[in-house]
């Protein structure tokens, strides 16, 4: 799963806490390892020397506790998502020119947030290429999320210009596949795909496109989208790579639920 800047610093705020206690904790104990502490605490001082003795012979507790809260974050962060796919599932998976792959009339619609800078989206495409062509009832609802690069931003609105052409999904593999994303980069992918170039160029800058990258942003900030991949399957959030057995079983359950 690649994340945006503020998770990596956040992330990284959590690490340098548990480098920091860890420390204090080393310094604490050659500081005053002959000290005494007492069985039973009847003052401030009694109780401070007990938690620090306690975390000193523990220090595996700190990492727990830094875990334990990350994943009460995570937890809350998908009920969030949840909650958003319900309140905003109209521009979720019916957008007005939404771009859809698979089965238009699929029962079961999977809405995809990518960047074609992510690793991990660029890792997972086979997999969302041979479940569309094993299960021949999935709606693909693709959302181009540009978060990590400039790059990532020009790719974006090639894409989406070049629907207009009906070469989406065929471009849309060539870019996951790219090791470079420069401009000219891309314009000679847009070549070998079959677009028309010029007509690509005019139709990058044009309010449309950019109107589509705009609406899925603000989208994605209304369901607490900050890293790619995201899924929703059946409404239901997932985060990072899965597997094509996990594609699966989500759809599987998606499906059960919707007949249910």
């Amino acid at each position: 799963m690649t994340l945006n800047r503020s998770t990596l610093m956040l992330l990284a705020g959590a690490v340098l806490m548990i480098a920091a206690v860890f420390l204090a904790l080393q310094i604490a104990s050659r500081v005053s390892s002959t000290d005494d502490v007492p069985a039973t605490a009847t003052s401030k001082a009694d109780i401070e020397r007990i938690v620090k003795n306690y975390l000193l012979e523990h220090p595996e507790i700190i990492f727990e506790a830094v875990e334990r809260f990350q994943q009460k974050e995570t937890d809350g962060r998908v009920a969030g998502m949840r909650e958003g796919a319900k309140k905003f599932e109209a521009e979720l998976n019916y957008e007005p020119n939404a771009i859809v792959a698979g089965n238009p009339k699929g029962d079961v619609t999977i809405v995809e947030f990518f960047d074609y800078r992510c690793g991990y989206c660029r890792k997972i495409v086979k997999d969302i290429s041979a479940l569309l062509k094993q299960d021949g009832n999935i709606r693909l609802v693709l959302k181009e999320f540009p978060i990590l690069s400039p790059e990532s931003d020009m790719a974006a609105r090639a894409a989406v210009a070049s629907v207009a052409q009906g070469k989406y999904w065929d471009f849309h593999l060539a870019l996951m596949e790219a090791e470079e994303l420069s401009e000219e980069s891309i314009l000679a992918i847009a070549k070998n795909t079959g677009l028309d170039v010029e007509r690509l160029k005019a139709d990058m800058q044009s309010p449309g496109v950019i109107k589509t990258i705009s609406n899925t942003q603000a989208l994605a900030k209304q369901l607490g989208i900050d890293a790619t991949p995201t899924f929703f399957i059946g409404g239901q959030p997932f985060s990072g790579a899965l597997p094509l057995e996990n594609l699966k079983d989500a759809v599987a359950t998606a499906r059960k639920a919707k007949q249910s």
